[in-house]
C-alpha cells in the first residue's frame, strides 16, 4: 500500500516558509503573489492501514494546534480542507538515488511509535502560489528559490480559476 500525506498550517495560521518564500518572490522583483502556502509531503510504503496513518499524521507529522493534514491512498481519499484561487501549484521532490534525511527520520520515527510495518517514507514539498502571475514567472520562481536541480526535481500545474 502507498500512502500520500500532506501536512499543511491552518487558513488562519501564518504558513513561515509561504510567509519568507513570498517575500524573496518579491525580491527577485516578481509582482503579483498574493500568497504562498507550503505543504509538507510524504509517501509512506508499507502494509499500513488507516488507522495507522492517522496515528502517523496526528502523532507524528502534524501539529494540530497550527496544521491540518490529508491523505490518500488506494480507495481512500482525505484531502487537505483548504480551497483557493488562482494561482499554481509547484511540487518539489528529491531525484532517484539522493539520500532522504527527512524520509528516514520519518521512517524511523514512525517504527518508535510501534508501527514497524513501514518499509520506506519518501518527502517532499508543494507551494501554492496564489495569484497572477505568468508561467515564465513560475519557471523562474523554481529554478532560483526553489529547487536545487542537483538533487531534486519540480513540477507545476495551473489551478483555479482561468
Amino acid at each position: 500500500m502507498v500512502w500520500i500525506v500532506e501536512v499543511g498550517y491552518k487558513k488562519d495560521v501564518t504558513d513561515p516558509v509561504g510567509f519568507l518564500t513570498k517575500k524573496e518572490i518579491e525580491d527577485l522583483g516578481i509582482e503579483g503573489v498574493e500568497e504562498v502556502r507550503s505543504i509538507n509531503t510524504y509517501t509512506i510504503t508499507g502494509e499500513v492501514g488507516e488507522e495507522e496513518v492517522k496515528k502517523i499524521c496526528e502523532d507524528l507529522l502534524s501539529d494540530n494546534q497550527i496544521q491540518i493534514y490529508g491523505y490518500r491512498g488506494i480507495g481512500v481519499k482525505k484531502p487537505l480542507e483548504h480551497e483557493y484561487p488562482k494561482g499554481w501549484l509547484v511540487e518539489v521532490g528529491l531525484k532517484p538515488g539522493v539520500m532522504d534525511a527527512v524520509g528516514l527520520s520519518a521512517a524511523s520515527a514512525i517504527e518508535v511509535l510501534g508501527i514497524d510495518s513501514v518499509k520506506e517514507v519518501k518527502s517532499g514539498n508543494k507551494y501554492l502560489i496564489i495569484g497572477d502571475i505568468s508561467e515564465e514567472d513560475v519557471k523562474k520562481i523554481c529554478q532560483r528559490l526553489l529547487v536545487n536541480n542537483l538533487i531534486q526535481f519540480y513540477r507545476y500545474q495551473k489551478i483555479g480559476e482561468s
